[in-house]
This record gives structure tokens, sequence and C-alpha cells, in this order.
């Protein structure tokens, strides 16, 4: 099924936000930390909502009910089933609970995501197994696009004989490359790839945003 954005047909597109890290620097949940007014998570999501038709927020096991109250109306979340093993558990998870046929990848982390950039992304993904930013020379799968059900197969293969890296996963899909100077024709400073890990991350953001973000 496609459905018109603008200008651009894009087949049906869920959104997952990974959100089930351990989030050790921060010394809490990354997802829930306050930001400009909201949390991180909610951020990332007002940025994927634009895009997709869906959007699902990946949590760890045992942890959704501090999501309850945080999540806007429409968004749900799924729980890891087993805990430590990663992004490809949380993508396993709510890729077999997303309906798109194609899924959006986005960290909780990253405040400064633009729509505009999965948007470009997702139409770049189209007609493939996917598609993933390149920035610096080095993949960037935890932003990428990715054709539902091939890759879902793949990230049961690859955790059914233990395989943890999302790397590992990427390799065994069809997958364009978005080169660096497309992305920066949206994203001048890439700031969109920018994950906030630390106190420090979340100080220096804070000092950006009071002159790129409105309030």
């Amino acid at each position: 099924m496609l459905i018109r954005r603008g200008a651009l047909d894009i087949p049906m597109l869920s959104a997952v936000v990974l959100s089930g890290g351990l989030s050790t620097r921060m010394g809490e949940d990354k997802a829930l930390v306050r930001f400009r007014g909201r949390t991180l998570v909610e951020h990332v999501i007002e940025a994927v909502r634009g895009v997709a038709d869906e959007v699902i927020v990946s949590v760890g096991k045992g942890r959704g009910g501090q999501y309850g109250h945080v999540l806007p109306r429409g968004c749900k979340f799924v729980e890891d089933d087993i805990s430590g093993i990663g992004p490809l558990e949380g993508l396993s998870r709510t890729f077999d609970a997303a309906v798109g046929e194609y899924v959006l990848v986005s960290p909780c982390d990253t405040p400064f995501l633009r729509t505009e950039l999965c948007r470009y992304v997702a139409t770049v993904a189209v007609g493939s197994e996917g598609a993933v930013p390149v920035v610096k020379g080095l993949t960037e799968p935890l932003h990428g696009v990715y054709e539902r059900r091939p890759a879902l197969r793949v990230f049961e293969s690859v955790l059914s004989i233990g395989g943890r890296k999302m790397n590992d996963a990427c390799a065994k899909l069809d997958l364009r490359r978005v080169d660096e100077g497309a992305l920066r024709m949206i994203d001048p400073d890439l700031l969109s790839f920018w994950n906030l890990n630390t106190r420090e991350d979340l100080a220096r953001a804070e000092a950006i945003a009071e002159h790129t973000m409105p309030v």
C-alpha cells in the first residue's frame, strides 16, 4: 500500500524508537530524561511521527510501566523478552508487532532528529530491503529504514545463533547507502545523529538548542 506524503509515494511506514538500553553513563533511563520541557523520547517521537503511520517504542523487559504516562496518544510500547541482548532483541520484537511494509528505526536519545532526514532515508529505501545513512565513513544502522518482513527474518536468524551485532544482521540484507553529502543537504551539522549519553552531552545540547530549537 502506497501512502502519499507531499510529492512522494512511500509504502506504509512504521517507526520504532529504541529505548531499551541500560543508560549507564547517564545514570538513569535516557529516554525519560527531560530536555527543554519534554523527555528525550518525546522529542524523537515528534520527529518520526511527521513521516510514519504508527510509532512503537521498544523498552527493556519489565520497564513498560514507566512509559505509560509519557508516550503520546496513539503510540505503543513493546518490551524485550530477554534483558541484556541489545538492539536486535528490541528490533525483533517491535518489527513483529509493526504493521508497516517498511520500518524506520531511531534511537531515543537524539532530540535533534529531523523529520525531513527520516523522510529522505525512507524514500531511498523503497524498492530494496532498506537504506542506512553513512556518516564519517561509518554506517548508522540504528537510523535506517528496513523492509519489515525480510529484516525480521534476518534479525530472528542472527539472534537464534547467539548473534547480537546489528552490523551482522545488516550484512545479510540488500541495503542502500545514504551518502553523507545528501544527509548534510538536510541537516548540515548532522545533529540528527548525535546521541546524548552523559549529563555533559545534555548540557551542551541545551546550549545548542537555545539557538536552534523553539521552546
